[in-house]
Order: C-alpha cells, then sequence, then structure tokens
C-alpha cells in the first residue's frame, strides 16, 4: 500500500534513514525532518502496515532558457533493508509521476549518490545531464560593495542581511541559462544545514563563497562573484580565514564535468533538458566529491 506521509511514522522514517544514509548525522536528520519534511510532499510504501520504502517530492523552479518551469526533486530515497528487491521503489517512482503531474511539475529530477544508480534510476525514465556547456562562476552584477565577511553561524544575521544574501546569490544562479533555482526559505534551509556541517560563509553584493575545512586544503563547495577583481580579494579573505594557501573549487568550470544528476519529463509539451546546473550545495560531503 502506497500513501502520504503522516507525523505518527516520522519516527520509523528517521530510522530507516539512519539504516540508510548512515555518513549522516543525527543533527542533519533531525533538521531535514522538523523543517524540510512534509506529510503531503512524502511517500511511503507500507509492508505488515509498516514504512518499508519512501522519499520526498520536494518543489523546486528550473530555469531553461527564458522560460520558468516547476520540477519534484527526489530527496532521501530509501528502502529498508529487509524489504529491498520487492519492488517496493518501482511503484514508489510510478505512483509519484501521476502524482507530480498533477500538483502542475513539467519535471521530476534527482541526485543519484553512486554511480550505479544512473542505470538503475535510467528505467524510470530519468536521464542523465551535464552541466550546462555555458556555464561561468562569473556574474556581471551590480550593487554592493567587493569586500566580504565571514559567517559561521545564521546567529549573527540579521533577516535583512539573510536577504541581502540570498538575493545576492539568487542573481547569480539566474545567470545560469540552465539551472535549479531556489526559494529564499530553502536558500535557508540549505545554509542551516551548511552550518550544521561547520561550513563557513563568505558573502558581500558582488559574491557568495560556501567554504569548508579540508585536510590541508580549502574546499570552496560553491562560488560566484561579478569579476575576476572579486574573486581575487575572496580568495585572499578565504587564505587568510583559514591560514592555508591550497584551495579547490567545486564548482569551477574545470571540475564540474562529468555526471550530476538526472531529469525526467513529465509534461510533453515542454523541452527535454539535457544540460542542467545543479546547485551543489543539494550534494553529498564536499569531501566525498573531491576526486
Amino acid at each position: 500500500m502506497i500513501s502520504f506521509g503522516e507525523d505518527k511514522y516520522k519516527p520509523a522514517l528517521k530510522a530507516m534513514w539512519k539504516l540508510c544514509f548512515p555518513a549522516d548525522t543525527d543533527i542533519f536528520i533531525d533538521f531535514y525532518f522538523g523543517e524540510v519534511y512534509k506529510n503531503n510532499e512524502t511517500l511511503i510504501y507500507f509492508e505488515n502496515g509498516q514504512p518499508a520504502a519512501a522519499f520526498q517530492m520536494l518543489p523546486y523552479s528550473l530555469q531553461n532558457g527564458g522560460e520558468i518551469s516547476q520540477a519534484g526533486y527526489i530527496s532521501g530515497a530509501m528502502t529498508h533493508p529487509d524489504f529491498r528487491r520487492k519492488g517496493f521503489m518501482k511503484a514508489l517512482m510510478f505512483a509519484s509521476f501521476d502524482l507530480m503531474w498533477e500538483r502542475g511539475f513539467d519535471y521530476t529530477f534527482l541526485i543519484p549518490q553512486e554511480a550505479y544508480l544512473f542505470d538503475f534510476y535510467a528505467k524510470f525514465g530519468y536521464k542523465a545531464v551535464l552541466p550546462p556547456e555555458s556555464f561561468t562562476c562569473r556574474c556581471e552584477s551590480t550593487g554592493g560593495n567587493v569586500p566580504c565577511s565571514a559567517y559561521r553561524t545564521p546567529l549573527n544575521m540579521p533577516k535583512t542581511l539573510l536577504h541581502e544574501i540570498y538575493s545576492a546569490y539568487s542573481r547569480f544562479l539566474s545567470e545560469i541559462p540552465r539551472t535549479v533555482l531556489k526559494s529564499e526559505k530553502q536558500f535557508q534551509q540549505m545554509l542551516h544545514d551548511f552550518f550544521n556541517e561547520n561550513g563557513v560563509l563568505f558573502a558581500g553584493g558582488q559574491g557568495v563563497a560556501f567554504t569548508f575545512q579540508g585536510k590541508n586544503r580549502i574546499v570552496i563547495k560553491e562560488f560566484f562573484y561579478r569579476d575576476q577583481h572579486t574573486k581575487d580579494l575572496f580568495l585572499k579573505a578565504i587564505r587568510n580565514y583559514y591560514s592555508q594557501q591550497e584551495i579547490v573549487i567545486l564548482n569551477s568550470p574545470a571540475r564540474l564535468t562529468g555526471l550530476r544528476g538526472m531529469i525526467k519529463r513529465l509534461n510533453g509539451g515542454k523541452p527535454e533538458i539535457s544540460e542542467l546546473y545543479i546547485n551543489m550545495m543539494m550534494e553529498g560531503s564536499p569531501f566525498t566529491l573531491l576526486h
């Protein structure tokens, strides 16, 4: 039986999550089920009255050229180890396509966490996407100052500042022709998770950088900047903050090669999408992405 989530099933779903995604911390799981999870965006397959498989269909906007479409992001797809290879995830997938279509989603997308999952999701009509060929970390933005500040927690960030940083980040994303966009609430949720992972945000009117302390290096998971001068000033500030020289920028064009996600068209009236920038902050640990 398939049905939507209910509060009474959240403890079982959290327990299943820990089994299926053992690398995720209790802090992240509590955050996800407290801030991101919604019952009406969750599909659960029940076996003997207990959740056996589940995932969330999170609403996002996709930009494809000058057109904005709605899409469902499949998040937290999991099957309890005791119920695998019984077709439960297959049933959930097909049920979700009908539901997302009814809700007005034109596409559905996901990020396989393992290489073999690309073949698995291809069975349901998902197609692998590459980053857009025209992708650049640079954006010819206006307003704001080049100097940036470092933030380790949202507690010292008033709502006006959060809004300003979101506006800058959103502007940079909108300059990418084919990309997944974020609402302000989704951005704040992303920041919450980012700070819980001990990330340090460098932000100013002309740039945004999400950084982590790696082993003998600095990892910038996502970095947008107005021009080369802005980039150089941000990198200098980041090096000074960490007292390290080596920096790896994960969303630089040189590193954004290979497959990053998959997409399925639900609305036949919409064009197929073969290139898409999927926000690096939606992927896993920054250190597992270093290859």
